[in-house]
């Protein structure tokens, strides 16, 4: 079975990179629903005509901050993160206008080269990396207040992950008060990671009783210095362009 799939794609000023992916994409789906959301950045219009993307511009610039940031502050602030959402929620609606099931969440270093396998049970599909634990008390907190069966207890949602829109819409809201009313109390008092989108996305699909699983077309650059001779079709991490 052929799993229709759609892409949501955050974008800010790297328009050369931006449109190298879009290329390679349109390569091998050039017909496959993709929205492109710019936050707070330049006018990426031009681009999504071109290649036949919905295009949502945003005034609200997300911050994707790293360890001493002089704000303090490590990934998205909690606002920042339910904007994320919300964009992602555009993107997914337009993937279900269009009879998609799954999204792909690109980035500007998610490269296309071949044709992506998509499993249709797959809800929340990343990479494989069991080093990346996920907090004891994060868990230990959802599984109390919402009844959660985390399959896993480590993370790894980045760019080129894939996710089961409809799952998603249906629970929208669950989803966004989780994050709405829980989000501070994660950051201070169990993960300070929650900020990062790989973490709280992946955290969000557990919270609404949903299980993670390997994404099988994706890899990242150094972990597969050979990639263009390789099997995957999905290619994190490619910087050449930025």
């Amino acid at each position: 079975m052929t799993v229709k799939f759609g892409c949501f794609h955050t974008v800010y000023e790297n328009k050369k990179a931006t449109e190298f992916i879009l290329q390679e994409f349109r390569k091998y789906y050039p017909d496959a629903p993709y929205t492109i959301c710019c936050d707070g950045g330049v006018d990426y219009s031009d681009l999504c005509e071109k290649y036949n993307i919905n295009y949502v511009h945003s005034y609200m610039r997300i911050g994707r901050r790293n360890f001493g940031d002089s704000s303090g502050i490590y990934g998205f602030t909690k606002d920042e993160s339910l904007h994320w959402i919300h964009m992602f929620r555009e993107a997914a609606r337009h993937v279900k206008e269009n009879g998609g099931t799954h999204m792909i969440m690109m980035e500007d270093d998610v490269l296309t080269q071949g044709e992506v396998k998509i499993n249709p049970i797959w809800e929340c599909a990343g990479f494989e990396v069991p080093g990346n634990k996920i907090a004891p008390e994060l868990l230990h907190f959802i599984r109390n207040k919402y009844g959660a069966d985390p399959n896993v207890d480590w993370y790894g949602a980045g760019g080129g992950s894939i996710y089961n829109i409809e799952t998603f819409l249906n629970n929208y809201h669950k989803i966004y008060d989780f994050i709405d009313f829980d989000f501070e109390n994660i950051i201070n008092n169990m993960d300070h990671r929650f900020g990062w989108l790989d973490l709280y996305m992946q955290i969000a699909y557990f919270v609404i009783g949903k299980h993670y699983s390997i994404n099988t077309n994706l890899t990242e650059v150094w972990k597969t210095p050979n990639f263009r001779e390789s099997d995957f079709t999905l290619i994190h991490a490619y910087k050449e362009l930025y």
